[in-house]
């Protein structure tokens, strides 16, 4: 599965997420991120708050894509604790191994050593302030421009939401369309980056600590299931 794609773009590719996605698994353990039961949120402006922490961010993923293109990264392991809980809580944990390069559009991307080891939803997009969930987003910020907490896009919405936990972080929301014209959640991504507020020596300044997503399972399962996927970066 890919994700390929910006704040304001992204649809076109991240609806892979929302039509193949399969799996499942309890919501838990993300952080009441995602619920079956979320609503749309009112369409507004993005918050001073959320401003401040999309720009740290843009700053931070601004810093890594030239940091990563350095010959001190391109061509070096970066290692990942993957974990997946399927709709029938079945649960498999995997540490994968991927070098840092260039993919066939020269965007960066981690390359799995051992393709065998790497689940379908290893998120090997780098994200960066000019590739990736938030391009549109950091070029907004950068032209001082409004930002809208909603995209609409074929019979979908997606919402974001800015916050800070342990790291700064991001939420897409993706909302499907129904026949009454309402729209119902059907999947979800996080990701916790490292930005100047929680950097010490020897971290990564916009490294993409934590990334999940989560997916409704189909009505044969119990409706308050979801499948949920992680990959947590460990080492280098």
């Amino acid at each position: 599965m890919k994700k390929r794609a910006s704040f304001y773009s992204f649809i076109l590719v991240l609806l892979t997420i929302i039509l193949s996605s399969c799996g499942g698994g309890n919501s838990g353990n993300t952080n009441n991120t995602f619920s079956r039961e979320a609503i749309m949120a009112k369409e507004r402006p993005m918050n001073n708050d959320e401003r401040n922490i999309a720009t740290r961010i843009c700053y931070a993923y601004q810093s890594k894509s030239k940091n990563f293109r350095s010959s001190g990264f391109i061509g070096t392991n970066f290692k990942f604790a993957l974990k997946f809980t399927d709709c029938q809580n079945n649960i498999s944990t995997n540490q994968l191994t991927a070098v840092l390069n260039y993919d066939s559009n020269n965007e960066l991307a981690y390359v799995p050593t051992n393709p065998n080891e790497a689940s379908a939803l290893f998120n090997k997009k780098v994200q960066t302030d000019i590739s990736g969930y938030l391009s549109q987003v950091c070029n907004k910020i950068v032209s001082n421009q409004a930002i809208s907490n909603t995209i609409y896009f074929s019979g979908y919405a997606v919402q974001g939401t800015f916050l800070h936990e342990d790291l700064d972080a991001y939420i897409l929301q993706y909302f499907q369309l129904q026949s009454d014209n309402s729209y119902k959640i059907n999947s979800a991504e996080k990701l916790k980056v490292r930005t100047q507020v929680d950097y010490t020596n020897g971290e990564i300044l916009g490294m993409d600590e934590f990334y999940s997503t989560q997916k409704l399972c189909s009505v044969k399962y119990d409706k308050n299931v979801n499948s949920d996927f992680s990959q947590s970066f460990t080492s280098r």
